[in-house]
């Protein structure tokens, strides 16, 4: 009988429902004979309250109102916050998940988001206990103490600082703690060829004598971006900026409505895209903001990245990595930004030397290594349980 592993994510921005794609398909592939993989929404159809408040609300408090997301993230770290918002999920996601489990008939459960650690721990002990719960806590370097809350599952982690403030902080148990290479698509394995972003600019109609600067923020857009794109416009700045927006509808009827007059080879906007790689490596240089998935991936295209934002607490850790490593700068005001990203197009010796930089971290793609320790995981775990 084969194997069928849940991936469970929330539409929380893209480091939640990326890697668990990416795991997916590498499962299959790598194991085709006897697994099987599910990509499982955490909130469910019929579940448009719940939805509402962690993803829209999510989406827009930390794209219009970052204080009062800092303070939402930074009250839920009692026991009592943690409690009462698991009881909201719970009230709302339990039965469904519970039918779930059962209809799908799953053999294992992976999840990727601290918001559904808890109520999935629960429907599984109410299903079938024997079925393991893996969590892969998605943030690298600074993450949330729900991650760590519950103590009767498998962790994964992306760095040794976690792992050690797992174990040191939140006292959890070392031995069910596992540290592996971030998850990357893997369109990021290697950076490309110069033909192969020649064939990009080619497909997309983006003039090859132009350096590109590339702004981008994940699902959700870049906070402040249409700040940068009028700084960029007027600047007369000698290349081909290229704006993607995510599921931000508003930022991109923003900039659609700021770039009417303006050339098209000098401004691209994008809405939600698949091909972000494409975008990536042949861009020159990169503006974003701190999310772990985006950091990871500006570095493993090894293309110098400037910081205009980053969610703080959640974030910093990624940045203060990427920073301290070489690869950029935490660079807020529009103007500087763009001062900053005429320097280096104007002196190939900056990107050069980061490239060298980010090279000598040795970063490596995890994706088919946690995939095949998901798949070995053993089911018959019972006496692994701690309360």
């Amino acid at each position: 009988m084969k194997q069928k592993t849940a991936f469970l994510y929330l539409d929380t921005g893209g480091g939640h429902a990326a890697p668990a794609r990416a795991l997916a398909r590498a499962l299959e592939a790598r194991h085709s004979d006897d697994s099987v993989s599910v990509l499982h929404h955490g909130f469910a159809e019929g579940m448009p309250v719940v939805r509402f408040f962690f993803e829209d609300g999510y989406r827009m408090t930390s794209n219009y109102f970052e204080e009062g997301y800092v303070l939402f993230y930074q009250m839920t770290f009692s026991p009592l916050s943690i409690h009462f918002g698991n009881y909201f999920v719970e009230l709302h996601g339990l039965r469904k998940l519970k039918r779930f489990l059962r209809q799908e008939g799953i053999t294992k459960v992976v999840c990727l988001h601290e918001v559904l650690i808890m109520v999935t721990r629960k429907a599984i002990d109410q299903v079938n206990p024997s079925i393991p719960l893996i969590t892969i806590v998605t943030d690298p370097y600074t993450a949330h103490p729900l991650w760590f809350y519950k103590k009767n599952m498998d962790l994964v982690v992306f760095s040794e600082k976690l792992k050690q403030e797992a174990i040191n902080k939140y006292h959890y148990p070392a031995e069910r703690i596992h540290t592996f290479p971030f998850i990357l698509s893997p369109a990021y394995d290697t950076p490309y060829t110069d033909e192969q972003k020649k064939a990009v600019r080619e497909r997309l109609g983006i003039p090859l004598s132009k350096p590109v600067l590339l702004i981008a923020g994940g699902g959700e857009g870049l906070r402040h971006a249409d700040r940068i794109v009028r700084e960029y416009i007027s600047s007369g700045m000698d290349a081909c900026l290229l704006a993607v927006c995510g599921r931000n509808r508003v930022l991109l009827r923003q900039i659609r409505a700021m770039i009417r007059n303006v050339p098209s080879e000098s401004v691209r906007v994008f809405g939600f895209i698949q091909y972000m790689a494409d975008l990536l490596n042949i861009a020159d240089c990169i503006v974003t903001k701190g999310g772990a998935s985006t950091v990871m991936e500006v570095l493993a295209v090894r293309k110098p990245v400037i910081f205009s934002s980053f969610i703080r607490g959640q974030e910093l850790g990624n940045v203060l990595f990427a920073v301290h490593s070489g690869a950029g700068w935490h660079i807020p005001k529009p103007a500087d930004i763009i001062q900053k990203a005429r320097e280096v197009f104007s002196n190939p010796a900056i990107s050069e030397e980061i490239s060298h930089r980010i090279a000598s971290l040795r970063l490596k793609n995890g994706t088919d290594e946690l995939a095949d320790f998901i798949h070995d995981f053993p089911v018959e775990n019972k006496d692994r349980e701690q309360s």
